[in-house]
C-alpha cells in the first residue's frame, strides 16, 4: 500500500544528495573568504547573503529544468520513443494478428484505450511497461511469446498466459509506476546541465585569480584543491553508501509494486490464469531477472485465490496521491527558491520596464478582478 509513498520519499532524498553534489563548485568558491580565527569559523555577511541567493538560484534552476523537462515530454513524448529502440507494434508485423483481441481486452479492463503494444525482436523471456507523461506502450518479446507458445498446452491457455502478463504491465502503466523514475532521470539532466554551468563559473574564477598578483596564485589553488577534496568526499558518500542504501530501500519497495500488479492482473483475468503465466515463466523468467522482482513462488501464492472483478482496474488511492505529489512537490520547491533567489523580483521588474506586456497584464488583472 505505502511501497510507492515511501519510494518517492527516497527518490528525493537522492535528489537533496545530488543537488549537494552539484553545488560544490559553490562550497569551494567561497572558501578564501572565509574567515578562519580561534573563536571559530565566520564570513562576512554580504558574501554570506550573496551564496544563499546563489545557492536559492542554483536549486531553483533545477527544479525549473526538471520541470521543462517533464512539460516537453508530455508535448513530445521522447522519453517513451527512446524506449521502445528496435521494436515495431505489433499490428505492422506478420503473424501477431492473434494479439489484437486479447490486447483489446485488456485495454479495456484497464480503461487505457490510448496505450499501445509493441514486438522486441529478442530472443530473451521478458515484457516491459514504457511510458512518457502523456502516453504509454507495453512490450512483449518475441523470446517471450514463442517460450509461451511452447509451453502451453492449448491456444486457449497460451492467449489468456499472455493476456496476464499485458495486464501485469497495465497496472504499471494505470498506477504510473514509471514516475520515481522518470523524477530521477529528470533530476540528472537538470543537475548535469546545471553542474556544468557552475564548473564554468569556478573555473574562470580560478583563471582571474590566477592573473591576480602576489595572492592569486594561492587563492586559486585553495579553490581548486577545496573543491577537488569536497567533490571525492561526497562523490565517495554518494556511490558507496546513499546508493548502496538507496538500492537496498528501492529493491523492497519496487517487489511490492510487482505485487500490486501480479494481484490486478489477476483481479481482470483471474488467479488461475494469472499463476499459469507465472509458472511458465518459472524462477528464470523475466519476474527474476531484475533484483526487483520477488521469486515466482511467493507471487502465485499471492494470486492464486483472487477472483475476477466486474469493475474496471484502476490506480490505487495511495499511488494517486502519490502521482499528485510528485508533481506539485516539485513546483512548490521551485517556486520557494525562486523567491528566495529574487527571481519574482527581477519578472515584475521586467513587466515593468515593457510597457506592453504591463498593460496586457494589468488589462488581464482588471478583469479577473471583476468575474470574482
Amino acid at each position: 500500500m505505502f511501497a510507492k509513498p515511501f519510494k518517492l520519499i527516497l527518490i528525493y532524498l537522492l535528489t537533496i544528495i545530488n543537488i549537494t553534489f552539484v553545488l560544490t563548485p559553490l562550497l569551494a568558491a567561497i572558501a578564501p573568504f572565509i574567515d578562519y580565527s580561534k573563536n571559530g569559523v565566520s564570513i562576512d555577511y554580504n558574501i554570506f547573503q550573496k551564496l544563499k541567493i546563489a545557492l536559492a538560484t542554483a536549486i531553483f534552476s533545477i527544479s525549473f529544468f526538471m520541470l521543462l523537462y517533464m512539460f516537453l515530454d508530455y508535448i513530445f513524448g521522447f522519453s517513451l520513443r527512446s524506449s521502445l529502440k528496435n521494436c515495431k507494434r505489433y499490428d505492422k508485423l506478420k503473424g501477431y494478428e492473434f494479439l489484437k483481441e486479447i490486447f483489446f481486452q485488456t485495454q479495456e479492463r484497464f480503461n487505457t484505450n490510448g496505450v499501445k503494444l509493441y514486438i522486441k525482436n529478442s530472443n530473451e523471456v521478458n515484457a516491459y511497461a514504457v511510458s512518457s507523461m502523456a502516453s504509454g506502450a507495453v512490450v512483449l518479446t518475441k523470446g517471450l511469446i514463442d517460450h509461451f507458445l511452447v509451453l502451453s498446452k492449448d491456444s486457449k491457455e497460451f492467449l489468456f498466459s499472455l493476456r496476464s502478463i499485458m495486464g501485469h504491465e497495465m497496472s504499471h502503466l494505470v498506477n504510473r509506476d514509471f514516475l520515481p523514475t522518470f523524477f530521477v532521470i529528470c533530476n540528472q539532466k537538470a543537475t548535469n546541465f546545471v553542474s556544468r554551468v557552475l564548473h564554468y563559473i569556478l573555473f574562470f574564477q580560478i583563471n582571474f585569480f590566477n592573473r591576480l598578483p602576489y595572492i592569486g596564485s594561492y587563492y586559486s589553488s585553495f579553490i581548486y584543491y577545496t573543491y577537488s577534496f569536497i567533490n571525492f568526499i561526497l562523490t565517495i558518500f554518494n556511490k558507496y553508501i546513499v546508493l548502496t542504501i538507496y538500492n537496498f530501500l528501492n529493491k523492497f519497495a519496487s517487489r511490492s509494486i510487482e505485487y500490486r500488479c501480479d494481484y490486478q492482473s489477476a483481479q481482470a483475468f483471474g488467479g488461475e490464469n494469472m499463476v499459469n503465466a507465472l509458472e511458465k515463466l518459472g524462477e528464470n523468467g523475466y519476474f527474476t531477472i531484475f533484483s526487483t522482482h520477488p521469486k515466482t513462488h511467493s507471487r502465485i501464492k499471492n494470486v492464486k485465490l483472487v477472483k475476477v472483478i466486474n469493475s474496471n482496474i484502476t490506480a490505487k488511492f495511495f499511488d494517486k496521491v502519490t502521482n499528485y505529489l510528485t508533481t506539485m512537490i516539485l513546483i512548490t520547491i521551485c517556486l520557494y527558491f525562486a523567491k528566495e533567489a529574487r527571481i519574482d523580483q527581477h519578472v515584475r521588474q521586467i513587466i515593468r520596464n515593457h510597457e506592453y506586456i504591463h498593460s496586457k497584464l494589468s488589462y488581464l488583472w482588471q478583469l479577473i478582478k471583476q468575474i470574482y
